[in-house]
């Protein structure tokens, strides 16, 4: 059984959904001031179950979401070339308009609202896609697969330390963002985009080669003629997302268990694009079953503006936990900071329903779409 173009588009916005939901809930650690505690500091704040949960997130989230994320980037990007038609990779200065103004999108928000923007990087990364997408399908695929398993490498062979967490022991930001001055939490966020990476060049380097191979494999896969079978592939999905999903689970129990790893033993940082992968196939499967018809709808209008979505986030993370809002920040455990998640992804979901029986765009796809044409797009109109 093969889906129409439509119903693909619905089913992808879904999956999209979903991963920009994990992103949020973990970007919300961050708001709240949990990520910027270290592990000592933190066992002491956190009861029981708020550090239970803290270290499930730790070990199940945090680096996947991101990872799943990315990969559904290079998917989109695909999607964009399609449309745009085949000589789009011949002629692309519209494309790179369109990660130059992802870029200027990411600056804007690192700087006035969350300091850990992951759109800049997007955009730079972004810049390889249309240069990728004029090779064949198993250059791209070897390509992607090759540096996914060359950031580990990389840092076995240089000596460059292992990563560490970008945002941990940073206490001095629970202050800063605690100030009822929107001026302290911007000057903030200027220090952490220029200083917070200090000292983690392993993290910055294995998540560059990780991100671009994910970028590549999404492309490809966007590129393939699986999503028009995904209805038939199911069973294979699930199987094939379970493994991946456990040898990476393994891997992340080990790195979790041991001491700084040395040598061979830096592939077990795989751990995150593997178990992304996993939770990619097996969500993809099950959200591919004949009854969840429902569920595509309920969460397509997020993943069309998932843009709009990941600011919004980051502008009602703002209000909630920085000294300008409702100053929440270091006060909550990890489970009221996930309740609150949650509820920041109901109320975009619940925008984005709205938004959509009005305007064909969300707001920021819209700008996004405007800037990169450099004229205005049409937005009114009810959504497809």
């Amino acid at each position: 059984m093969t889906l129409s173009q439509s119903q693909r588009n619905t089913r992808i916005d879904a999956v999209r959904a979903v991963a920009l939901g994990v992103v949020i809930i973990m970007n919300m650690m961050t708001f709240s001031g949990l990520a910027y505690l270290g592990p000592e500091l933190r066992a002491q704040t956190l009861g029981a179950v708020d550090l239970a949960l803290w270290q499930v997130l730790d070990l199940f989230l945090d680096g996947k979401a991101l990872a799943a994320f990315s990969f559904m980037f290079g998917f989109s990007f695909s999607m964009i070339l399609q449309r745009s038609g085949p000589d789009t990779v011949a002629a692309p200065p519209q494309v790179w308009r369109r990660f130059v103004v992802l870029g200027a999108i990411g600056a804007f928000n690192a700087i006035f609202l969350f300091w850990a923007d992951i759109l800049m990087t997007y955009a730079a990364l972004g810049l390889l896609l249309p240069l990728a997408a004029r090779l064949s399908q198993r250059t791209i695929i070897g390509l992607g697969a090759g540096l996914i398993l060359a950031g580990p490498l990389v840092l076995a062979l240089s000596g460059i330390d292992a990563p560490a967490p970008v945002p941990e022991g940073h206490d001095e930001s629970l202050q800063a963002f605690a100030s009822q001055n929107y001026a302290d939490a911007i000057s903030q966020n200027l220090n952490m985009v220029t200083g917070a990476a200090d000292g983690a060049a392993g993290m910055l380097v294995l998540r560059a080669f990780m991100l671009t191979g994910l970028f590549l494999l999404g492309l490809a896969v966007g590129r393939s003629d699986l999503p028009q079978r995904l209805m038939t592939l199911r069973t294979e999905m699930f199987r094939a997302g379970a493994l991946l999903l456990a040898v990476g689970l393994a891997a992340s129990i080990v790195l979790h268990l041991a001491d700084t790893p040395r040598g061979g033993w830096f592939l077990l940082y795989l751990d995150t694009p593997l178990m992304a992968l996993g939770y990619l196939l097996l969500l993809a499967a099950a959200l591919h079953g004949p009854r969840m018809q429902r569920v595509h709808t309920l969460l397509a209008p997020l993943g069309r503006m998932s843009l709009t979505g990941y600011l919004g986030s980051s502008i009602l993370g703002q209000i909630l936990f920085y000294g300008w809002g409702f100053q929440l920040i270091g006060q909550l455990g990890t489970s009221a900071v996930i309740a609150l998640a949650i509820g920041t992804i109901i109320v975009l979901t619940s925008f984005a329903h709205l938004w959509f029986r009005h305007f064909v765009h969300g707001p920021w796809e819209w700008l996004w779409r405007s800037l990169t044409s450099l004229r205005a797009q049409p937005i009114l109109g009810r959504a497809a």
